[in-house]
C-alpha cells in the first residue's frame, strides 16, 4: 500500500453530518494517527477508506486509484478495530498474519510482512505467544 488521497470526502447520516469537507493526501511510507475525542468522526473515516461506509460524497484514492465505489475486498487494505478480536487459539504471528492467509499470499511472503510488522512494532519477541 502507497498512498491514500481523500479528495472533499464527506459521509452523512440523514441529516446529521458526520465528516465535513475533508481533504487528504497520505504519501507512501507516511505514519498518520487520527486523534479526537470519542464520537468526532476518527472511526468513521477510517471506515469509509477501507470501504466499510460509503461516502456521501467526495474521492478516496489509493495508491492513484479511485476506489470511491470499490467494495472493501478489492481496496488491498484492512483496519484493526479499537475493541479488538484476536482469536485466542493463534499466536501473535498468526494473528497478524491471518489477513494475508486470506488473501493467499505465499508463506514467504506473508512470513516476511509479518516480521517486517513487529519489527515496526517492536514486538518480535512475542511472535510466538
Amino acid at each position: 500500500m502507497g498512498s491514500i488521497t481523500l479528495s472533499h470526502v464527506n459521509k452523512s447520516f440523514g441529516e446529521v453530518e458526520i465528516i465535513p469537507d475533508i481533504s487528504l493526501d497520505i504519501r507512501d511510507g507516511e505514519f498518520v494517527v487520527f486523534v479526537g475525542p470519542s464520537g468526532c468522526g476518527k472511526s468513521t473515516l477510517l471506515r469509509l477508506i477501507a470501504g466499510l461506509e460509503d461516502t456521501t460524497s467526495g474521492h478516496i484514492k489509493l495508491d492513484g486509484q479511485d476506489v470511491t465505489d470499490a467494495p472493501p475486498a478489492k481496496r488491498g487494505l484492512a483496519m484493526v478495530f479499537q475493541s479488538y478480536a484476536l482469536y485466542p487459539h493463534m499466536s501473535v504471528r498468526d494473528n497478524i498474519g491471518f489477513g494475508l492467509m486470506l488473501a493467499k499470499t505465499p508463506k514467504n511472503v506473508r512470513d516476511a510482512k509479518i516480521r517486517e510488522a513487529a519489527r515496526i512494532l517492536q514486538m518480535e519477541h512475542l511472535l510466538d505467544r
